[in-house]
Order: C-alpha cells, then structure tokens, then sequence
C-alpha cells in the first residue's frame, strides 16, 4: 500500500475520519443495543439471559458476514464496504419498529448484525493503507475509538429517547445515523492512487482456512475473550448498579458514557504507547491492559452494598480504559500479520474467531446470575477469562510479525 508520506497531508485523517464516522454510526446500534436493557426487559418480560441474546443476535449477523465483510474489503476497496455496510445496519434499525415479540426483535438485530460486520475490516484495510507502520499503533487506536464513542452517545442520547418514545424509536435513530455516515461516506471517501487489491481468483472467497495461521488464530481466540469485558461491561453494568446499588438506569446512563469516553481514550493512549514506549510492538500493549481488566473486573464484582458513587464512577472508568483500550493495538498486530493484499480477509477471520465468544458468554453471564443469584461469582468468571485471554496473547509469536513490516 502506498505510504502516507507520499500523500497530501491532510488526506489520510480525512480517510481515517471517514472511517472512523461509519463505525461510530454503527456502534451506535450495536453498543446503543445494550443500553436499552432495562427498557427491552420491562416491554418484552425477558429474563436476564434472554436480555443477553440480543447483543448475541447483532454479533451473530456480523458473524456470518465477517469474511465475506474482508473479501469486499480486498477486491472491491474500503468504500464499498463502508457504504454499504452502513446501508444494511440502517434498513434493518427501520424494520425494528414493525417488532413486537422477543423473536421478531432477534431477527431484525441479526440482520442489522450483519452489516456490522464490514466497518472494521475497511477502516482498518485504509489505516494500513494510508499511514506508515511507526504511526499505525495511534492511527488504529484512532480509529478504533469509533466502537467506544459510538457507545458514548448511544448511552448519552439513547435511554432518553426510549424513556419518552420507545426502545424502537431509539434503535431507528441509530439507524438514521447509519444512512447520513453511509452518504457522506460515498461523497468523499477515496482510496490511495497506489494500492494493493487482491483479486478473487488467485484467493477466492472459500479458502477461510488460508488466513487461519498459527497467530490468527491466537490472536483471534485472545481478542474473543478479552472483548468480554467490554461487551459484559456494557450490557449489564445499568442492571448491575440498579439490583445492587439501587442506582437508577438513567444514573448508570451516565456512567456508560464515562466508561465509554474512557474507552476510547485507552485505544488512543495504547496506541501510543505501543508506538512510542515500546517501539510499534503490539504484543506488550495487548498484555498490560487485557491483564488489568480483569484486577477491573474483580473490584467492581465485589462491590459492597452503598459504595460511594464517586468510587463507582472511578472503578468503571479505569476499568473501561483497559477493558475497551485494547482493541487497537489487536486490529493493528492482526493486519500487520496478514500483508497488504489480504488484510481485510485476515482481520475477517479472525473476528469470525472472536465473535462466537462475544455470542455466548454474555448471555452465559446473565443466565449464571439468574441460576445462582450471585453477581460477584459472575464477575469473578469473567476475570478468570481475562487472564486466559492474556495468557493466549503471550502465545503469540511477533518476531514474525517484525519481518513481514
């Protein structure tokens, strides 16, 4: 791919902000989605669990369209696939209005799930195409900010709308977010004058198993884990604080913002650091705060009854920086594994290998809180499977990483 050094300055943060702007759009829906459990619970009488399974509906739709999401990526540019993955989550936000059972709601979810799956793979393809490899480390956390603030206004903006109109009008919202990024997208987004493009023939769709190398693989499994403390943070914290701390959902509302905001200063600040202190080595930067999420994640479990909330609020933001900050650092260590032409089907697979954790074990989380009654034994779990997705990063081998870049 061409180097940014050869471009006009400005053009790579203009690409980058364009990228970033669809995935903010749709993490709007995605991580927006969970926010609204208490208000899906009370309309729909679900349970715990059944709460759960919507997150689980939206990452199986990105699931099943992950690798093709690359191979759009690979062959026919970064646009396209952030045009019209837009497109798909917008349609099927408006759907959601005709919902009025828990199925019907799981069914649209999926399919707006599905068009979710393409804004990583073409928002990483164009870091790694416009920035060289000593400024990619803040260029993805950069762009990879885009889940968390996305989140950030989700959690800002959509509790709000579904306390005075509805949880369907606030998912259609999203949607109409999806549609303006999704234009604006197509109106100024352009690719490099020199790029790589992998063609169908020489590496066709069905091949999976070409980019499921040894470090893929890892990488993949690891990034699956560790996302669980985003996804569990985000999903049940309003529920959490609400049963256990007699905080309303409006008040944690606040807090996912913060928790958010924070997020998305980690994938910054880790970039950084991975650039800067540890010499555009990833591995290093996954490690620290993958193993301090799970230190989070057993603080905030075993919370007593009447904590102060100013140490709530500090518990949540510094457990969010490094339960969110991560992310970047991932992305970045994963398309550098993969090569120029055939970054969007690496980053695919192995967020295909990622998804099915962030499928299951949220739900998994509620449904081990409905059984036993216990948040802090759930919580406890899921530091357990933190330190096991750090232990899998160290696993990975980036020697060979270093020769590839």
């Amino acid at each position: 791919a061409m180097p940014a050094s050869n471009a006009p300055a400005p053009r790579p943060w203009l690409m980058l902000s364009l990228a970033l702007l669809c995935q903010v759009a749709v993490s709007l829906v995605v991580q927006g989605v969970p926010t609204l459990a208490p208000f899906l619970q009370d309309d729909l009488g679900l349970t715990r669990a059944q709460v759960g399974m919507f997150n689980s509906a939206l990452m199986g739709g990105s699931l099943v369209a992950m690798f093709a999401a690359g191979w759009v990526v690979d062959v026919k540019g970064e646009r396209a696939a952030l045009v019209w993955g837009n497109v798909v989550v917008g349609v099927f936000c408006m759907t959601v209005i005709g919902t009025h059972t828990f199925v019907t709601a799981l069914i649209a979810l999926f399919f707006a799930g599905i068009g979710g799956a393409f804004p990583t793979p073409a928002g990483s393809k164009t870091v790694m195409a416009w920035f060289p490899i000593h400024q990619r480390g803040m260029a993805m956390g950069v762009r990879q900010t885009g889940i968390p603030l996305g989140g950030a206004l989700a959690a800002a903006t959509l509790p709000f709308i579904a306390h005075a109109a509805g949880w369907r009008m606030a998912v259609v919202v999203g949607g109409l977010a999806c549609f303006a990024s999704a234009a604006l997208c197509q109106w100024r987004y352009r690719a490099p004058d020199i790029v790589q493009r992998a063609t169908a023939v020489n590496q066709p769709l069905s091949r999976f198993r070409d980019f499921a190398t040894r470090e893929v693989v890892l990488l993949g499994a690891a990034g699956g884990l560790a996302t669980l403390g985003q996804f569990t943070l985000v999903t049940y914290l309003a529920l959490y604080l609400k049963e256990t701390q007699d905080i309303a959902v409006t008040t944690s509302a606040s807090l996912l913002v913060l928790a958010q905001i924070a997020g998305a200063s980690g994938r910054v600040l880790w970039g950084v650091a991975s650039d800067r202190l540890f010499g555009h080595r990833r591995r290093p930067a996954l490690l620290l705060p993958v193993t301090l999420s799970a230190l989070g994640a057993l603080a905030l479990g075993w919370l007593p009854h009447g904590t102060p909330f100013w140490v709530i609020a500090l518990l949540v933001t510094s457990h969010a920086f490094c339960a969110l900050g991560w992310h970047g650092n991932w992305i970045a260590l994963v398309a550098e594994v993969a090569g120029p032409e055939r970054q969007g089907r690496t980053v695919g697979v192995a967020m295909s290998l990622m998804y099915p954790c962030i499928i299951v074990f949220p739900p998994l989380f509620g449904f081990l809180v409905d059984k036993s009654h216990s948040w802090p034994g759930a919580w406890t779990g899921l530091a357990v499977v933190l330190l096991l997705a750090a232990a899998l990063i160290r696993l990975v081998d980036e020697r060979s990483v270093a020769q590839r870049n």
